[in-house]
């Protein structure tokens, strides 16, 4: 019993060891902010991130026509920060704190359990030197070189929770094919419930690389092993891809979506007058040499070196055995990524494919080589091997005292390696934009902020916020200006329902960060309307910002006293909060986003738009201009009324239409087909662009209902239903399965 004790209180602190460092880390990393780099979120008001994850689809952060900003992928950020946010009422550091903590922590649970069911397959005896591996490699792998680069710790949270979740998918994973004996385990519905978060499915390329390293992983051990038919490991491995799908059917389905507006945005749009996808090729290739790799990112060539030879050299000088093969596979697959990152195997031809029926494919490959997705293989399996490699060193020592001795020899080089990343300031900075000082991916979200939110978050409600300076990358400032943060999605977003018109791209929003607020106009407020805009926020503690070049000749040439004096005097314009960052204006006129409008059936450039509607020729949400073929004229509309009868979150309208001739049907969001107008039943065909960005619909005369809706709602619905109707059918069949065979 003493000895059994003794063994316990030893496997406890394994287990705890790394939760206290991994705390400490997280705590010097944060330094009591938050973390919001350029890709990055933050629920701030976790109620409206999730409602807009189940809801509504349709909110982006510029004129969205389609719902690809909030999806499955972020559900579990949501769930964590509303659990500790909105119920136990932590602060936002905490609340991030925790859910950092809970991943990392996970993600080294995983490395212990995953090479302990690798050792079991190979019939190895598993001891307290493995367990030191294991966490070792697990500590490499979420304090390694991925962490300080896009994207664990900032740049994207939905890489985030599958990375740190992946070793604990892979044993799972390992010991429903190799192990279980039943079909229906806790192993498939721990493998559910990791797939539940979608983030496998953020984006293809990760994908890609994911299921390489499984596939591999999976062949190699049954090859090894000879653990199991074929047809078993077919047949368990096919049960698991099912559940993946059923796990994420939206989150898949939305990522498709987004997959082929990158195709087409990668091979269609250029950048410094080459194809998006060959320039961000290129760039990966400039930026990421042989050196880079084999000294495994340190910043110190020779100390990453050195680990990895040490690494190779184990890996071939260990007895060819199981265990050897299977890690010189692994070794293989860090070499071969190790070569597309640095552009030794150069995927530059593939673009030629781009217009033939595998165009699709090919173009997804030279995504997948960028170290956003590449990194993650290549700290896997560096991080595996070394999980390997100090049992098998310590094993050939036979004092305990060297043995002590090597175990901290080999931490204190894992311990340099790793702190080689943080020399300077402990996270990443970012200089660029001529910014006074370097941007950081730590943000202390100011009161002003969180008061501005919540005030918008009431009194928004569905309406288009404008955000003014027009910007393309924001940082903000702190109280003495000496830290800033870089981001491209607006933080008030997070507080709000509605869309927040931001980023001024070459649209119609474009003709305000060239022309506003330098020109006179004689009704600006007009244009605001236009745009289905109530609320104005102005930002006066950012950067880039006026007076910063923008990647634009002059970038803006005035300061904010010349905003507050343009919106200060433009007309049906209030100023209704004021504080150290922000500027609140309300418009006070009636502002609709679904409103019955004339036509005028002009092709417009988006100044001519502009000064037409800012210099009142034309009376926004009153008269458009309708863009597309078919299109006609129509004036005097002034016996035509519409009622908006229910509106279930901006997705759905009920709308009772009474007119006396025929009208356009104007809808104040991004075009797109997804966006319907159902009369009677029937879709109405005659779609329009208006404004030169929204959603137009030439209606016929008569007292009749109509329908607008995201044709796509009703879709998503049920996936969602499958998907989380699927879990509970899971576990229902295996508490009756576990019933029947305890009554047996």
């Amino acid at each position: 019993m003493a000895e059994l004790k003794k063994v316990s209180v030893i496997k406890l602190l394994y287990y705890l060891i790394p939760l206290f460092l991994d705390a400490a880390l997280l705590s010097t990393y944060l330094q009591g902010g938050i973390i919001y780099w350029s890709d990055s979120r933050f629920p701030f008001n976790p109620i409206i991130w999730l409602n807009k994850i189940f809801l509504d689809y349709w909110n982006s952060p510029f004129f969205p026509g389609a719902p690809y900003e909030y999806s499955q992928d972020f559900l579990f950020i949501g769930l964590f920060i509303y659990l500790f946010y909105d119920i136990f009422h932590l602060s936002l550091y905490i609340s991030e704190f925790l859910y950092l903590l809970i991943f990392f922590y996970l993600s080294q649970i995983g490395f212990i359990k995953l090479l302990g069911i690798i050792e079991k397959i190979f019939d190895k005896k598993t001891d307290k030197y493995t367990y030191i591996g294991a966490l070792a490699g697990g500590f490499l792998y979420t304090w390694g070189f991925y962490a300080y680069s896009p994207p664990i710790l900032g740049v994207n949270y939905p890489f985030f929770v599958f990375y740190s979740l992946f070793p604990l998918f892979l044993y799972f994973s390992i010991k429903y094919v190799f192990m279980d004996k039943d079909h229906i385990t806790l192993s498939l519905f721990a493998i559910y419930l990791i797939l539940l978060s979608g983030t496998q499915f953020t984006e293809f390329p990760y994908l890609l690389w994911t299921i390489v390293i499984y596939v591999l992983i999976m062949l190699s051990l049954w090859k090894l092993s000879k653990k199991g038919t074929l047809v078993k490991l077919i047949r368990r491995n096919a049960i698991i891809f099912l559940i993946s799908i059923v796990a994420d059917l939206e989150q898949l389905y939305q990522t498709i979506n987004a997959s082929i507006s990158a195709y087409h945005y990668g091979t269609h749009q250029e950048f410094l007058g080459k194809p998006v996808v060959i320039f961000e090729t290129l760039y990966t290739y400039e930026s990421f040499h042989i050196q880079t790799v084999f000294s495994l990112f340190s910043n110190y060539d020779f100390l990453g070196l050195l680990v990895f030879i040490s690494l190779v050299a184990f890996v071939f000088g260990i007895k060819k055995d199981k265990i050897s093969k299977f890690l010189l596979s692994i070794l293989f697959l860090f070499i071969f990524v190790g070569g597309l990152l640095t552009g030794i195997i150069n995927v530059i031809p593939l673009y030629s494919l781009s217009s033939t029926p595998i165009g699709f494919a090919a173009i997804g490959f030279m995504y997948s080589i960028q170290f956003i997705f590449t990194g993650f293989v290549l700290s896997f399996t560096s991080s595996l091997i070394l999980s390997y490699v100090i049992p098998w060193a310590i094993s050939f020592i036979n004092s305990s005292y060297k043995k002590i001795l090597a175990i901290i020899v080999i931490l204190l080089i894992l311990s340099s390696y790793i702190y080689s990343f943080r020399i300077g300031e402990y996270h990443a900075e970012f200089s660029a934009f001529n910014l006074p000082v370097n941007a950081t991916n730590i943000f202390y979200p100011p009161s002003e902020l969180v008061t501005t939110g919540n005030y918008l978050s009431s009194h928004a409600a569905y309406y288009n916020i404008l955000k003014f300076p027009q910007e393309y990358t924001s940082g903000m400032y702190d109280d003495n200006g000496t830290k800033a943060v870089l981001y491209t999605y607006y933080p008030l977003s997070d507080y709000i329902y509605g869309t927040v018109i931001n980023i001024p791209a070459v649209n119609v929003v474009y003709p305000l960060y060239k022309y506003f607020p330098s020109c006179d106009f004689k009704n600006i407020t007009n244009y605001f309307v236009l745009l289905g805009a109530k609320y104005i926020v102005l930002n006066k503690q950012e950067y880039p910002g006026p007076g910063v070049p923008l990647g634009y000749a002059g970038g803006y040439p005035w300061n904010y006293t010349k905003f507050i004096d343009a919106l200060s005097s433009a007309p049906n314009i209030t100023l209704v909060m004021e504080n150290k960052y922000y500027n609140v204006y309300v418009i006070n006129l009636n502002v609709s986003l679904l409103y019955p409008s004339e036509g005028l059936a002009e092709n417009l450039s988006y100044d001519q738009l502009f000064f037409l509607y800012s210099n009142n020729t034309l009376k926004a949400q009153t008269q458009s201009v309708i863009y597309g073929l078919g299109a006609i004229n129509i004036t005097n509309i002034s016996d035509v009324h519409i009622k908006i009868v229910n509106n279930y979150w901006n997705e759905i309208y009920e709308i009772q239409v009474n007119a006396s001739r025929p009208f356009y049907l104007v809808f104040d969001e991004g075009y797109s087909q997804l966006w319907e107008v159902l009369i009677n039943g029937e879709v109405n065909t005659h779609h329009y662009i208006a404004n030169g960005y929204a959603n137009a619909w030439l209606m016929p005369a008569g007292n009749y209902e109509a329908v607008l809706e995201l044709s796509i709602v009703s879709t998503i619905h049920l996936l969602y239903i499958i998907t989380f109707s699927s879990l509970i059918i899971l576990a229902l069949i295996y508490v009756i399965y576990r019933f029947k065979n305890f009554k047996k």
